[in-house]
């Protein structure tokens, strides 16, 4: 992979975390619109892609960058799963359990 393939690559990969947190962040203003369950998930996911990033980088000098971005994630993960359990939230295993719950709530 040439150097200007890792830079195409981390430079997807930035605009993706970024798109991400930005969409967090309109969340906590208005909680409605997204609850807890939604950015954990949200968190989890962009956990495994920071994850896949690190894998796949081979150039040295983004190996740094890709382990911060990669422990970056996983805190924000691991701080948003505190908060539900703070909350009391029972964060079911799965997100099909979680799919269950609701569709049980709306026809109750």
């Amino acid at each position: 992979m040439t150097r200007a393939e890792l830079q195409k690559q981390l430079y997807m990969f930035w605009e993706t975390v970024v798109s991400k947190l930005s969409m967090s962040e309109a969340a906590a203003t208005t909680p409605q619109e997204k609850d807890l369950f939604d950015l954990v998930e949200d968190a989890r996911q962009e956990w495994q892609a920071a994850m896949s990033h690190f894998n796949q980088v081979t150039d040295p000098d983004l190996v740094d960058h890709a382990i911060h971005a990669m422990e970056a994630a996983e805190k924000k993960y691991t701080y948003l799963l505190k908060k539900a359990r703070r909350e009391g939230y029972r964060l079911p295993a799965t997100l099909d359990a979680l799919r269950e719950r609701r569709a049980a709530r709306a026809n109750i």
